[in-house]
């Protein structure tokens, strides 16, 4: 069987659309999701039990692609898929699969379409009906207007690839598939992409004059977000609900534990049956809190009345389960799926608590970082006139519109030389106003995508954007030596920039300073280490702002080697969301960080262009 066809075989498996299962139910008709795990339910991705059953089936893909390599390993492994897929909910087999693609040597070669492509269906908006924007924060319905955000398919495919690239339970190890392996610093990661997320989302509510998230720490009170996707499978949920106790595992259980973890978070000690555990990273309390096989719980890790039990995890299904009183459909909530999740407020309710857990152990824990430390001897001028410079107005961070660029359309264009030749050389010390080509406002739109249903008809989703544009940085090497640097690049919204949750990483990348050199380097939003390594989607790169504009600060940072690049794979060693991701110094402001030679900071606005 040649290549071409295994692609469209494994298209086809993975756009396999069945009608939805239902989760067991009690004879009272209660939602029994610990019921013990069958192909026959539903599959749902956060229960442990799940996870467990699905990877084994990968497991048993790389068995048959490792028995027969090349394109009849392959073939068998989509004959046992499809033969799989027929038998209960095929959302296991394709989890399955996906997972295999993802980690066998052979199964890399086959294709995973977008999530637009393999299950249009989830990607419909709710066409909720918006009410007017006038009143107050936070009045009734005003999370309707983040719609746009949550529901964005971008975003949605980009949660639901990182739980298939991450599975809590481990993956299958190709070479021993019976054999499971957690990514190293893969708590880690879990924190960051969660984090930076919730920095994300908070910025887009503050354009809109809305309160950032609450948390959701208290399981007693009643939730007032609905949320009805109108997504075929998925229930409603009422707004007014409050958690309610699930077939072998109570709200007090859940409370229970999310106790025990904040006590950890304060502490600094997770317990192992009598034995104290100091909290030495950010790994093992991240890893504890999901939960995954690397929680402190051990073999017991999957066990949801465990010591620390399953707390995101199990989250995720008691609110998935909030459905009508009368709701006898068996069906959950979007909260159920990484792919559908995103899109319900909860989900940032539930993820803001679950990273408080955090970063009280951060905040009382780890020492603040010696910015200083770790600074290469490089200059990032804040201004080029004399006397005190005024704030945030670096001449050497400059942005770009394509449109403004001469023959930047051109496949031959290079950014690069047109930079160098554009700010560099006797153009060295002119402020950023002398050049028509920059801009102090980026602006954003909504687009319109197009989304096809099954039966072939098109719609058109609106999603958010931003207009083509490019960084132009401009450092120089103050030593007679060859440097080796990582540029990162930081924003936050000026209303937030002392809290250093609030800052949203834009992009990170090493670049050789030549000696003595005045470097200016081009580097085009599109190439974004967020976007490339992280899978952040383009068009969601920056926050929507204002249409009057909306004030952000943005941030250059200079470091030795590769010490800050860490991607998916963590080949990187230093920590994730550095220098953020620590408390600063008693009386320190993060506008005081410029007075590092190596940090500089400048304002830009963003506006949003009405259509």
């Amino acid at each position: 069987m040649s290549l071409s066809e295994l692609h469209t075989r494994v298209r086809a498996l993975l756009g396999l659309e069945a009608s939805p299962a239902p989760l067991p139910m009690t004879p009272r008709g209660e939602l029994a999701p610990l019921e013990p795990a069958s192909s026959g339910h539903r599959f749902l991705p956060f229960l442990p039990s799940h996870q467990q059953q699905a990877l084994s089936m990968a497991a048993r893909f790389m068995e048959l692609a490792n028995a027969a390599p090349g394109e009849a390993g392959l073939a068998a492994v989509l004959d046992e898929a499809e033969r799989q897929a027929r038998h209960g909910d095929p959302e296991w087999v394709k989890y399955a699969l996906r997972v295999f693609i993802a980690y066998h040597p052979e199964g890399r070669s086959l294709p995973v379409p977008p999530l637009r492509e393999r299950a249009p269906q989830l990607v419909v908006p709710s066409g909720r009906t918006e009410p007017p924007r006038k009143g107050p924060p936070g009045t009734p319905g005003a999370e309707i207007w983040l719609d746009y955000f949550r529901e964005d398919t971008g975003l949605n495919e980009h949660v639901d690839t990182w739980h298939a690239l991450h599975p809590a339970a481990g993956y299958p190890d190709p070479a021993q598939p019976q054999r499971r392996l957690l990514q190293e610093r893969r708590g880690e990661l879990f924190w960051y992409v969660h984090q930076q997320l919730l920095a994300r989302y908070d910025t887009e509510r503050l354009a809109f004059g809305m309160p950032r998230v609450v948390p959701l720490e208290d399981y007693a009170s009643p939730i007032n977000e609905g949320y009805d996707a109108g997504l075929p499978g998925f229930a409603p949920r009422p707004s007014g609900l409050s958690p309610k106790d699930l077939p072998g595992y109570g709200v007090t259980d859940h409370a229970m534990r999310r106790d025990r973890l904040f006590t950890a978070a304060s502490s600094g000690l997770l317990w192992q049956g009598n034995t104290p555990i100091l909290i030495e990273d950010i790994e093992q309390l991240a890893d504890t809190a999901e939960s995954n096989m690397g929680s402190v719980d051990g073999e017991a890790w999957a066990d949801p009345l465990g010591p620390y039990g399953s707390h995101h995890n199990l989250g995720h299904v008691l609110l998935a389960c909030l459905t009508g009183p009368r709701d006898r459909s068996g069906l959950p909530g979007v909260l159920a799926s990484p792919a559908t999740a995103a899109r319900d407020p909860l989900f940032y309710r539930w993820h803001r608590h679950v990273d408080d857990i955090i970063d009280a152990w951060q905040s009382t824990h780890l020492p603040p970082h010696d910015v200083s430390a770790n600074a290469p001897q490089v200059l990032v001028r804040k201004w080029l006139g004399d006397g005190i410079a005024p704030a945030h107005q670096s001449p050497d961070i400059l942005v770009c519109f394509h449109q403004d660029i001469p023959e930047a359309a051109s496949p031959d264009f290079d950014g690069q030389r047109w930079g160098e030749a554009t700010f560099g050389g006797d153009h060295w010390t002119s402020p950023p106003p002398a050049f028509r080509s920059s801009t102090h406002t980026l602006r954003t739109r909504m687009a319109q995508q197009p989304v096809r249903l099954p039966g072939g008809r098109e719609i058109l989703k609106p999603h958010l954007d931003h207009d083509a544009f490019s960084f132009v940085l401009r450092v120089e090497n103050l030593l007679p030596r060859e440097q080796k640097v990582t540029v990162r690049l930081h924003a936050a919204a000026d209303a937030f920039a002392e809290d250093r949750r609030m800052w949203m990483e834009l992009d990170c990348f090493v670049h050789t300073l030549k000696p003595s050199e005045r470097a200016v380097i081009f580097r085009p939003a599109r190439l974004s280490s967020v976007v490339q390594e992280r899978g952040w989607p383009l068009h969601l790169l920056l926050p929507r702002g204002r249409r009057e504009g909306m004030l952000f600060r943005f941030m250059v940072m200079i470091s030795h080697g590769e010490q800050n690049l860490v991607s998916d794979d963590a080949a990187g060693t230093h920590e994730l969301g550095y220098p953020f991701n620590r408390p600063f110094p008693p009386g320190q402001r993060i506008a005081d960080l410029v007075a590092h030679p190596h940090i500089a900071t400048r304002n830009i606005w963003i506006q949003h262009v009405a259509p």
